[in-house]
Formats: C-alpha cells, structure tokens, sequence
C-alpha cells in the first residue's frame, strides 16, 4: 500500500513538473506557446535567405531539406544545453522533498518535446505548402522522433550530472555543439562532401535522425534495415551511458550543490 502511495506520488510530481516547466519557459511572454514555432521560421527564413543561394540552387525542395535539419538540431540542442543545470538548480526541492532527481530531467525532456511537437506542426505545413504530398509512410517518422528522444534524454542525464562536478562543461558544450551542427549537413549537401567524410557523418546520431526525415519525406524512400539497426544501437548507447553515468553518481550529487 504504502509502495503504491509513493509511485502515485510521483507520478503526481513528475506531472507538476513537467507543467513547471512548461510554463515557466514562456512566462510573461505575449505569444507564449507560438514562440515554439515563431523561433525555429524566423531562422529558417535567415538561413534560407543566406545559405539558399549557395546550396539550394540546385537542389529540390531546399528549404524543407533545411527545415529538417533545424527542426530536429533545434530540440537536440534546446533540450540538452538546458538540461545541465537541472540537477544543480533543483536541489533545494529534492534535498528536501523524497522525489528520485531524474524526474527533473524527465520533465525537462518532455517539456522541450512538447516545443518540438508544436515546430513538427510547422514544418509540415511548409512540407505541404512545398508541394510534397502526404504518404502514410510518413508515420514512420515516429521512429528518428522516438530515437532523439531517447539521446537527448541520455545525453542530458549525462551532461547534468558531470556539470555538478565540472562546472566548466557549461562553456564547453556550447562549443562542442557548434561542432554538431556543422558535422550534421543542416544547410548544405551532403554530396559535395568526399565520401570518407560522408561516411563518417554515419557516425553522427544526429545527422543519422535528420537523413531520416529527409529520406522519407524529400526522396520518398525507407531507410534500410541495417540504418534502423544502427541508429537504434547508437540511440541505447547514448541512453545506457546517460543512465549509467547518473546512477553512479547520484548519492554523491548532494555533497556538491
């Protein structure tokens, strides 16, 4: 009984959080909730304005091959970069309050996703706008959406548990994730690279996501067996290591906020 009263505690918590953050991200704001999608089209529309007349002259459907890669580098980079003051912040709810401390980091995840659902509806009126029709095997989009969720959520465990020990990581990462952005062929073709290079943006689970979408939604085409295979493997890599990562961590979290 008392095991039950606990896990509907939690849960209720986890709720209450994740509405915290939610709100508080646009609070006192005039557009609110519009801003998730009002952010990611201003930059689109800079971006496409500068990079379209290097990149996209020849190639089909520019903008939303960009689109694709801001929408889904935008959520990587929102949700990890603000995750890792999570714990560091929180600690004077959960030192005083017994909530486990990765409840804060899975709300923060799923506040950001619920950002990124609201761009997602964006994004596919500039599909539909574009002139690529609608195919029922864009449900399996699901699959890259699901993948990033988990790698974000790995990565943040990660980086929210090493910024309590390594404070310097908060002046690090941002450089480490301009890094990601130009090794995710966001604005250019991925075909001017040479093929070692294109080989080794494989590497990248990230650009591995963002390929995703374009593959279905530009070419029309499903990624192969072995692509779902490999960025499955990358994906529980990045989630066993976050875990790993905040479990032997934790009880040592304390003495150092």
């Amino acid at each position: 009984m008392t095991s039950d009263k606990t896990k509907t505690g939690n849960r209720f918590m986890l709720t209450e959080l994740i509405k915290r953050d939610f709100v508080k991200k646009y609070k006192r704001t005039t557009f609110g909730i519009l801003w998730s999608a009002l952010s990611p089209l201003l930059l689109l529309l800079t971006m496409d304005l500068v990079f379209g007349t290097f990149f996209g002259r020849n190639m089909p459907h520019y903008t939303i091959y960009l689109f694709c890669g801001l929408l889904l580098f935008n959520y990587f980079s929102n949700t990890t970069r603000g995750a890792m003051s999570v714990l560091y912040s929180n600690a004077t709810i959960y030192s005083k309050v017994p909530v486990p401390k990765h409840y804060f980091l899975m709300s923060h995840s799923t506040a950001n996703f619920i950002n990124f659902l609201v761009s997602l509806l964006v994004f596919f009126v500039f599909v539909a706008v574009d002139g690529i029709r609608f195919r029922m095997n864009f449900f399996l989009l699901l699959y890259p959406i699901i993948c990033l969720f988990l790698i974000n959520f790995g990565i943040s465990m990660f980086l929210s548990t090493l910024y309590i020990f390594f404070r310097d990581i908060n002046y690090l990462y941002p450089v480490l994730c301009r890094i990601i952005m130009y090794s995710s062929a966001i604005f250019y073709d991925v075909n001017i690279l040479p093929g070692i290079m294109r080989r080794l943006l494989l590497c990248n689970p990230l650009y591995m996501c963002i390929d995703y979408f374009r593959q279905l939604i530009i070419h029309s085409t499903v990624p192969s067996i072995s692509y779902h295979l490999v960025l499955a493997g990358m994906t529980l890599f990045c989630l066993l290591f976050g875990w790993f990562t905040y479990r032997i961590s934790r009880d040592r979290i304390a003495l150092f906020v």
